[in-house]
């Protein structure tokens, strides 16, 4: 699907000021800092320690809402994406509504397609920007895993805690295009599982096997769907999951590393707030320019997975 007339206004993130490295949890995981940096790309991730992950994700929302020049009463919905909402009710979108003290009663509400969560969001975001409904939707994705992360346990590297946030707006130029998929093969444990009051469970290699095998084609049909070439893409910005997957599925596409953006190295993979924190970090490189086309990719549990090609017309 794609939906004409649509923007990516302002962009934020907030990562919490914890550093806690590779080297620092490689003795209680069973593992090394080495295999984390050379299987992986992890070198270090951020912890909340105190914070929510709606303390997180307004940080974000508010860095975009002013990097967009944009009103706090301008956003008229809040999308959260979230896979690690510190309650099952209310939603972290009505606790960030609140936390933001906006006046107005507008819509906000959660999407849960994990580390998928942020592409999912966007694409319900583009939707209703495109057809005039809404004139500023904040998109955000934040997680803190860290507080479901059982640090005995060898998996425990993957993850790490943080915020970003886009504000999607009406534009003249700006376009997106949508391709969103689920099997519901991934339910059982056979992939990433957290159970109510418990730690998650995940299967690395399933997640791989999965990933490598379906993300390849999702970008072939939205590159069909938009009539582009690999070659026409700008920035190719995947969650974060590890390294040599991400580089597996680029050499799949025929997608040169050099456009890869990661920042795994630092965060580590951030679920569904991974694809905006990576948003900003070009974005303040001073490399993410007008009428760049971006490619977003992601899996998550169930299995649920997608990619969008934005046209960004800042």
């Amino acid at each position: 699907m794609k939906y004409n007339n649509v923007s990516i206004k302002g962009i934020g993130s907030y990562l919490p000021p914890t550093i806690r490295s590779s080297r620092e949890i490689e003795t209680k995981a069973n593992t090394t800092g080495e295999w984390m940096d050379s299987k992986l790309g992890i070198k270090e991730r951020r912890n909340a320690l105190n914070s929510t992950p709606s303390d997180l994700g307004t940080q974000a929302a508010l860095k975009a809402i002013e990097d967009a020049n944009l009103s706090k009463n301008d956003i008229d919905m809040i999308i959260v994406a979230t896979s690690s909402g510190e309650k099952i009710s209310p939603s972290t979108a009505c606790l960030i509504h609140n936390k933001l003290q906006l006046q107005q009663n507008i819509p906000a509400f959660d999407v849960n397609a994990v580390c998928a969560g942020f592409v999912y969001a966007l694409s319900l975001a583009g939707a209703l920007i495109s057809s005039k409904t809404h004139k500023n939707i904040l998109v955000i994705g934040t997680e803190v895993y860290s507080k479901i992360t059982d640090w005995q346990d060898r998996n425990c590297v993957f993850f790490g805690d943080g915020a970003g946030a886009v504000i999607l707006s009406n534009s003249n130029k700006g376009w997106m295009s949508v391709e969103l998929n689920a099997n519901g093969g991934g339910t059982g444990m056979t992939g990433f599982t957290l159970e109510p009051g418990q730690t998650y469970n995940t299967n690395p290699k399933e997640v791989w096997n999965q990933a490598i095998s379906v993300l390849p084609g999702s970008i072939q049909n939205i590159l069909t769907k938009t009539q582009l070439e690999i070659d026409d893409i700008d920035h190719f910005i995947p969650h974060q999951a590890s390294i040599n997957m991400l580089k597996v599925i680029a050499d799949k596409v025929k997608l040169p590393h050099s456009k890869l953006r990661t920042v795994m190295h630092k965060y580590a993979n951030i679920a569904g707030a991974s694809i905006p924190i990576v948003l900003d970090d070009i974005k303040h490189q001073g490399i993410l320019h007008k009428n760049n086309k971006l490619l977003l990719t992601a899996i998550g549990s169930g299995w649920a997975w997608g990619s969008i090609i934005i046209n960004y017309d800042e």
